[in-house]
């Protein structure tokens, strides 16, 4: 990457990082602000994390029209943002739910938490789409990693990923491929947050678009604003 390339991205990220400030600086007791677009960065202030957008991908204008293209199984509800890929047909999503458990409790939940959580996540798909096949892993250990980069910096830490599933389905007689990975970090002091990043696209063009979430998923950063 040229050196004036590289420069500009820390600018902007520079900038993105001091319009963040300003903006908590003048949250105080008042409403929690909406989500905000920086550069190539969102971040969003009720959820505590941010994440950049890979190039090509737009957030969707229209959030559920966009889901009942292509993903209609979704929960809209969750979703905070949905990027779409007209070119590759591809749509990514990111949903979050605030946990009121403190997050350390989660650490003593065994494995069979987590392949509840997960078997529950497929019943639930096969309600939706044909399901033809579920793979999964666990990687409870994150938990910790996770509350580790937590503590370095609560301002902006890596969340690590608890659980991510790669699935095939057929939804109106067409072949789609589906991964997504679950994320669970502290947030708002004493509180959780779970995040999730959802890839959905035509099987055929599943690996053009997987670098683009994998990017979205590098670039997760968790804000706990209340330390």
């Amino acid at each position: 990457m040229k050196p004036a390339i590289v420069l500009m991205q820390r600018i902007g990220r520079c900038l993105g990082g001091l319009v963040v400030v300003i903006t908590i600086a003048l949250w105080g007791c008042s409403t929690i602000p909406s989500p905000l677009i920086v550069g190539n960065t969102y971040t969003n202030f009720e959820y505590e994390f941010s994440l950049d957008l890979p190039r090509g991908w737009t957030p969707a204008d229209d959030q559920e029209k966009a889901l009942e293209r292509y993903a209609r199984w979704v929960d809209e509800d969750l979703a905070s943002l949905v990027l779409t890929n007209t070119e590759t047909q591809g749509l990514i999503a990111v949903m979050n739910r605030k946990k009121k458990l403190a997050y350390p409790r989660y650490l003593q939940l065994d494995e069979h938490h987590w392949e509840y959580r997960i078997s529950e996540m497929k019943r639930r798909l096969e309600t939706e789409v044909q399901v033809l096949s579920y793979d999964y892993h666990i990687y409870k250990d994150n938990l910790v990693t996770t509350q580790q980069n937590y503590f370095v910096s609560q301002r902006a830490f890596k969340p690590e990923k608890v659980f991510g599933v790669d699935t095939r389905i057929i939804e109106n007689t067409e072949k789609k491929q589906m991964t997504f990975e679950w994320f669970l970090f502290p947030c708002q002091k004493d509180r959780s947050c779970q995040t999730i990043i959802l890839l959905s696209c035509p099987e055929a063009n599943y690996e053009t678009n997987r670098s683009a979430f994998e990017h979205v998923v590098a670039t997760l950063r968790g804000h706990d604003y209340y330390n």
